[in-house]
């Protein structure tokens, strides 16, 4: 996605806020402001993207602040407040059995594609947790309040029952603390569908002898950045046990920047049959990139240039396809 004019005060009221967050120091707000500003200005062209531009603003914020994860204890407190929630979120996609407790995926009486269907909701409300964005009043408690609503409500753009066909090779890319820890149910699903795949396989290599292997490949931020999710919350979480492989986007920018990505990870994302995009900058990142497809991009539109681009409204929960 190109940079919007509207980023640009967004962008900064997000410097402003992440200063916040780590020191009352007028100076060296005012100088990271001033500083930033100035960032702006050299990097600003309406034919970039809005993360690479988003990047360097941010690396010179943390460059004058001295501090390169100003969102540390923002990101405890997500990931604490979704752990919470999470055995009621999971009474929601796999339904309640007869002690009042959430089934697991084997033993839930409804269709798996229902469960996944419920499973990439719940992780797409969970992208509300995203501190800093104006206009978005997010709070953990007001997380709590509004996860009901949003669920009940459901997708406002749902290609959920597309993207099950296409689950042989997954490469899943998170987005924010907080919401990594419903992430993780989706994983779990697709890795459970996966599985059902291999054993069919196996009984039909015969007839099938080029089948795909199923794969399952995580991407989280190679550093710090915003409140994104890292390779700290995969083991925190415990998705290693998950994932086939965990991989990077190799540097701490705004959603990915392929120049700063791994070999590996650009690999496994030419070789998936399916690409699963969280949250807002990878949308921002990919959404132009049309060989680097089919791909899914999950999540809330929570500012209006997002919303534009999709074609949306703000404050919609969106599972979007696209094949080309």
């Amino acid at each position: 996605m190109k940079i919007n004019p509207r980023c640009t005060y967004c962008l900064l009221s997000r410097i402003h806020y992440q200063c916040n967050l780590v020191t009352d120091d007028a100076d060296l707000i005012n100088k990271a402001m001033k500083e930033c500003i100035s960032t702006l200005n050299d990097e600003y062209d309406p034919s970039r993207t809005s993360t690479h531009i988003g990047t360097a603003v941010h690396r010179r914020c943390f460059e004058v602040l001295g501090n390169h994860d100003p969102y540390k204890e923002v990101k405890e407190i997500n990931n604490q407040t979704a752990l919470e929630l999470l055995p009621s979120v999971q009474k929601k996609i796999y339904g309640v059995n007869e002690n009042g407790e959430a089934h697991t995926i084997e033993s839930s009486p409804q269709p798996l594609e229902e469960s996944f269907e419920k499973a990439v909701l719940a992780a797409v409300i969970g992208n509300y947790f995203d501190f800093g964005v104006m206009g978005l009043d997010a709070t953990d408690e007001g997380f709590k309040l509004l996860f009901d609503s949003f669920f009940e409500k459901g997708f406002d753009i749902n290609d959920t029952k597309e993207m099950m066909n296409r689950l042989q090779k997954v490469v899943y890319m998170t987005d924010n603390c907080g919401e990594i820890v419903y992430d993780r149910e989706v994983l779990k699903i697709i890795k459970h569908i996966q599985q059902l795949q291999y054993t069919k396989i196996e009984n039909e290599t015969e007839k099938n002898p080029n089948a795909l292997i199923p794969e399952l490949i995580l991407v989280v931020r190679g550093a710090p950045i915003l409140t994104d999710a890292t390779m700290k919350d995969v083991d925190e979480l415990g998705m290693k046990s998950i994932a086939d492989k965990v991989l990077t986007t190799g540097s701490n920018a705004v959603g990915i920047i392929f120049e700063e990505a791994p070999p590996e990870t650009l690999k496994a994302m030419e070789d998936a049959t399916l690409i699963i995009s969280k949250g807002m900058a990878n949308f921002e990142s990919l959404s132009d990139e049309k060989s680097v497809r089919p791909i899914a991009f999950l999540l809330r539109t929570k500012c209006e240039a997002v919303a534009e681009a999709l074609g949306i409204e703000m404050g919609q929960s969106v599972a979007k396809l696209e094949i080309e």
